[in-house]
């Protein structure tokens, strides 16, 4: 069975769609056997990340021979055999040997080898006969037995891999040991299991492996909650969590359980008056997506959760006396806050506060809050790397560019956006290229259902909202001159409406619409039509030349 098969038959079972690492890790655990993996599905809690060791109980008539020789076993090879079986389903003899130092292990190795247990499979390294048979051997450890084993495997790898020329161990090792080791409790204990979680999450998130990375930082907060840490040092680790849950948001579930977790550390920030928790909450939520290069004036209704968070973090901000180490974030955030409020004060006090702080990236972020200047943030957020700033600022600058005619260039800005999606790209990143992608196939006259698809519901993702802004404005455009004042299809249907008189509610009633997206239509329809009310586009308009 592939993993492909494994995911159908475990949907079929749980009645939703399980996440790749759990179909991988019970694919690993029953050797990929349809039969043992029919047999356990039901048990399968269909949340689950996969992070976590899912606790399974094996048919009696497949895990009874396997107990049964382990019964057969001298007690020496027997305890062998079950240290073997905490450490993998393939281990080092040097282990084994550091794990057990007063067993003679090769001799139990040889009597499990004469059981059906165990088999020798390169120099020096050995491994279950079959997924089951670790399985059946961990699960007949007692909890502490369980934990210890697990505290001493963590031990000797980190013994060994100080030592030149020997196996060191993976940092996801390390984390899976001494989180099973934590069980037995002591501070000492914990603060392992924190440091080994956090940096396993660390390397997670920079190798773009972001679900995982939220996935260790989450359990990395969980034991420093144990330890007694701070709620303010636990919340740091919350917040990394949320970042890279919506960083890697494969799911309406994983986005909302990652918004979850930063609401959450932006509270414990404000109570603790830690502003740079505060700030790693509030910046975690990302910054306001746009509607896309074809838009025009379309806007992005403001997120609620995003805009409370930034009001709060910047309310925390002093009045006074902020520390030059602070003005970056103190910069981004007030940076965010006015993009979301369309507050050009506020823009440019950011931009000032960044521009003394002297980050880049804070310069970056105020420059596109303030409009403009777009050429700048494209050369800041190449020079920096920094890939979400890159989709951003050249998804503005594409969208300048049309506004212009300027249209090989529009091209051209959103063909670099869509190259950003290769590799393991975020959430926000995928999205603005595959919307990159489907602008292109319609600047060049041959628009792209499948792609408006996949970018739709890529966007879903990210910001539900913005993202049916963004696809209505792609499917609709038709060119820079499409009717007056380059009007879409749909904003002339609006405004055909509103010429009539009609309250943006009936218009919605009437068109199947929001009322916050007829809303939206008609702020991008004055704009394009140069008036500021309804009774100056009645007044410009209204002799019917609309239609």
């Amino acid at each position: 069975m592939d993993r492909r098969q494994a995911a159908e038959l475990l949907r079929e079972r749980l009645g939703r769609a399980p996440s790749p690492r759990l179909v991988e890790q019970l694919l690993r655990r029953t050797d990929a056997d349809p039969t043992v993996l029919a047999a356990i599905a039901d048990q399968v809690d269909g949340d689950g990340d996969g992070l976590y060791r899912v606790p399974l109980r094996w048919p009696e008539e497949l895990a009874e021979p396997v107990r049964a020789a382990l019964r057969s076993l001298e007690p020496d090879a027997r305890e062998t055999v079950t240290a073997a079986a905490v450490i993998g389903r393939e281990f080092d003899l040097s282990i084994l040997e550091g794990v057990c130092p007063d067993l003679d292990v090769l001799s139990g190795l040889d009597d499990a080898a004469a059981a059906g247990l165990v088999r020798e499979q390169g120099p020096q390294v050995y491994g279950f006969v079959r997924a089951l048979d670790r399985e059946v051997c961990y699960d007949t450890l007692g909890a502490r037995s369980r934990a210890a084993l697990h505290e001493r495997v963590a031990g000797v790898l980190a013994r060994l891999g100080a030592l030149g020329g020997t196996r060191a161990a993976t940092l996801p090792e390390l984390a899976h040991h001494t989180a099973e080791a934590a069980a037995l409790g002591g501070a000492a204990r914990l603060d392992a299991a924190v440091a080994a979680s956090a940096t396993a999450a660390a390397a997670a998130d920079e190798e773009g492996v972001y679900e995982l990375a939220a996935g260790y930082f989450a359990q990395a907060a969980l034991f420093a909650g144990r330890a007694g840490w701070t709620p303010a040092q636990a919340g740091r680790l919350l917040a990394a969590s949320g970042t890279a849950r919506l960083r890697g948001a494969g799911s309406a579930a994983a986005r909302e359980a990652g918004r979850a977790s930063l609401t959450g550390a932006l509270r414990l920030g404000l109570r603790a008056g830690d502003l740079g928790l505060i700030a790693a909450a509030a910046l975690g939520l990302s910054p306001r997506p746009s509607a896309g290069a074809l838009a025009g004036a379309g806007l992005v209704p403001a997120d609620p959760v995003r805009v409370a968070a930034l009001r709060d973090a910047c309310a925390a901000l002093p009045a006074t006396g902020l520390p030059p180490e602070q003005h970056s974030a103190a910069a981004r955030l007030m940076a965010r806050l006015a993009d979301e409020l369309g507050q050009a004060e506020l823009a440019e006090r950011a931009l000032a506060l960044a521009r003394a702080g002297g980050d880049p990236r804070a310069v970056a972020e105020a420059l596109l809050a303030a409009g403009g200047r777009l050429d700048q943030v494209v050369r800041e957020a190449a020079a920096l790397g920094d890939v979400e700033l890159q989709a951003r600022a050249y998804d503005l600058a594409a969208a300048d560019a049309v506004r212009r005619g300027e249209k090989s260039r529009a091209m051209a800005l959103l063909a670099q956006t869509a190259a950003l999606g290769e590799g393991r790209p975020t959430a926000l990143v995928r999205w603005y290229a595959l919307r990159a992608a489907a602008e292109l196939s319609a600047l060049r006259g041959r628009p792209d259902p499948a792609a408006a698809d996949r970018a739709l519901a890529a966007g879903q993702l990210v910001d539900p909202a913005a993202a049916e802004v963004a696809d209505r404005a792609l499917r609709s455009w038709s060119g820079p001159e499409a009717g007056p004042g380059g009007l879409t299809a749909r904003e002339r249907e609006v405004l055909a409406w509103a010429l009539r008189g009609a309250p943006a509610k009936e218009i919605a009633s009437a068109l199947v619409l929001g009322e916050r997206t007829v809303e939206t239509h008609l702020a991008s329809i004055y704009r394009k039509l140069g008036v500021r009310t309804r009774l100056e586009l009645i007044r410009k308009l209204g002799d019917g030349s609309s239609s």
